[in-house]
């Protein structure tokens, strides 16, 4: 198993992105009170994870910064464990809706107003965890902002990581032939759908809380996921093979109403920038923390972890590249980040 180097985060960078889509224009009079105090403002902030993920730990921080950075003017209201939606799909909704104010939304979900996003699904984009956060904070990060800004009323305030994907099951697999036949849960986007059916596996659909039973029960052999996921669901326990193919860095989005931004005065609007960013920081140490974390957890616990022939699963899956690429029209965004 290959060791992670610390984590690459550009702050210069990563503000271009928060900084995308800005209005210059200063807030409407109603934020500001007779007496010239700044009125305070709520912001809701709901996301689909435990309290001790990620996401938590990335909306924590932008609280405490946001919080200060305002003197108090905003407040952020922190939703965890699906409370406000059981999954991204509701809270992408209700962000339409002006019911919660601050999201972090996975490809899969956001691709659906956006389907450039849908890019960052696809097998083999990164090489690892620096050259995914130098991609992200360059850039192809700025150029996604533009697409989700243009064409949702949404803010993207950093781009954040949900661990790296790799197959687990009954047993191991080494190369892409043995995955022959293989029924495999995966996830529904279009590129993971071909991506495991040109390793000649067969992809079904089940519910995620229900995976634990339907591998127990045989109606599938295998899955894909992040190590804090495997673990934290005891997987492991019915699938004890963990194969790193280590095939998509997930990549949600942090993001925050637009309609709220542009009623923030100028002084809030910097507040939240300079919060993002360090939400962002904190959201992607927390990942890589957790991940390795449950590493370890799962070989105390008796899964069994394998290295796999990773250029030959890179080879087979160049088509799924190049055929979602041209589909959305991004062949140049892939080629940028594969020879980065």
């Amino acid at each position: 198993m290959k060791k992670w180097g610390q984590l690459f985060i550009s702050t210069t960078l990563l503000l271009a992105v928060t900084l995308q889509g800005c209005s210059s224009s200063s807030s409407s009079q109603k934020d500001v009170g007779e007496a010239g105090e700044v009125r305070k403002v709520t912001l809701v902030a709901a996301h689909v994870e435990p309290k001790e993920g990620a996401y938590q730990a990335g909306m924590e921080k932008f609280k405490e910064v946001v919080e200060k950075e305002s003197n108090g003017s905003i407040e952020v209201q922190i939703h965890s464990n699906g409370a406000l939606g059981g999954n991204d799909d509701e809270l992408v909704q209700k962000m339409q809706t002006g019911t919660v104010d601050l999201i972090a939304s996975a490809p899969g979900f956001l691709s659906q107003s956006v389907p450039e996003v849908g890019l960052f699904s696809l097998p083999y984009l990164f090489k690892n965890r620096e050259h995914w956060s130098e991609t992200l904070d360059g850039d192809v990060g700025k150029e996604m902002s533009v697409f989700i800004e243009g064409k949702t009323d949404f803010k993207v305030l950093g781009f954040w990581i949900r661990g790296v994907r790799s197959y687990f099951g009954t047993k191991p697999v080494e190369t892409p032939e043995d995955l022959k036949g293989i029924k495999i849960r995966t996830q529904s986007s279009p590129a993971n759908l071909e991506t495991w059916k040109s390793f000649g596996a067969q992809p079904a659909s089940v519910a995620f809380n229900e995976l634990y039973q339907a591998i127990q029960n045989k109606v599938v052999d295998a899955a894909e996921n992040d190590f804090t996921n495997i673990y934290q669901m005891k997987f492991y326990e019915v699938s004890p093979f963990i194969s790193l193919t280590e095939h998509e860095f997930l990549t949600p989005a942090f993001l925050m109403s637009q309609k709220k931004f542009d009623q923030l005065t100028d002084e809030q609007k910097k507040a939240v920038e300079k919060a993002a960013i360090e939400a962002t920081i904190a959201e992607r140490e927390m990942d890589r923390k957790l991940a390795e974390e449950s590493l370890q957890k799962l070989k105390e616990n008796g899964a069994t972890i394998n290295e796999v022939e990773k250029e030959k699963f890179v080879q087979l899956t160049e088509p799924v590249r190049q055929k979602i690429a041209k589909n959305l029209g991004l062949e140049d965004m892939v080629q940028k980040i594969m020879q980065h």
